[in-house]
């Protein structure tokens, strides 16, 4: 079975989210939508393409849910249904996902990702849960990319993200002065006497 969420029975009503869309669009736009789609090959032809672009941009049905209400509410008469792309760009909130990735793995290069200058606390949380080790060698594409949107997304949309860890101070080891060698080496003596 696809692991494309977008092919998949979702909810407790188990709808497949490719096929409600294509519902909703099919209302919005009626006839015009019938001329582009009027036989049953070309809507499955578009529902499959629809799915996987919607998948490969890491887009989620809740964002498309909002993105068709928003629509619907600048519908006019003379409106063309929207292409895949414009979809997706309706979906995608403000963020630069590809920008957060390139920053999170240039900061978890550091040998203490605490100590790099993290632009936001939701920034060092996802690229804590998608892992430093991980972030070092991934490249931002394919299911590296759907990953990073969906890690970075629940950080963004969470109530509330803890702050950066303060890094620990580094410790600073001076040089102990001879006194301070003997001093150290007589305890030792001592307890060892003592066993």
């Amino acid at each position: 079975m696809s692991k494309n969420a977008w092919n998949r029975p979702a909810g407790a009503d188990g709808f497949v989210p490719v096929i409600v869309l294509r519902q909703r669009l099919a209302a919005m736009y009626g006839a015009r939508w019938q001329v582009l789609f009027s036989d049953e090959a070309a809507v499955i032809a578009w529902q499959d393409e629809a799915a996987a672009y919607l998948y490969a941009e890491g887009i989620k049905w809740q964002w498309m849910r909002l993105a068709l209400d928003r629509l619907r509410g600048q519908l006019k008469a003379e409106s063309l249904p929207p292409s895949l792309g414009e979809l997706a760009a309706m979906c995608r909130p403000e963020t630069d996902y590809a920008i957060a990735f390139e920053e999170a793995k240039r900061n978890a290069q550091s040998p203490d990702p605490l100590m790099a200058s993290w632009s936001s606390p939701e920034l060092y949380w996802a690229a804590f849960d998608f892992g430093f080790t991980t972030l070092r060698s991934a490249f931002y594409r394919s299911k590296t990319k759907v990953r990073w949107i969906e890690v970075y997304a629940r950080r963004l949309e969470a109530a509330h993200c803890p702050a950066i860890p303060a890094a620990e101070p580094v410790k600073i080891f001076q040089r102990a002065t001879r006194f301070a060698r003997d001093e150290a080496m007589a305890a030792l003596r001592a307890q060892m006497i003592v066993a």
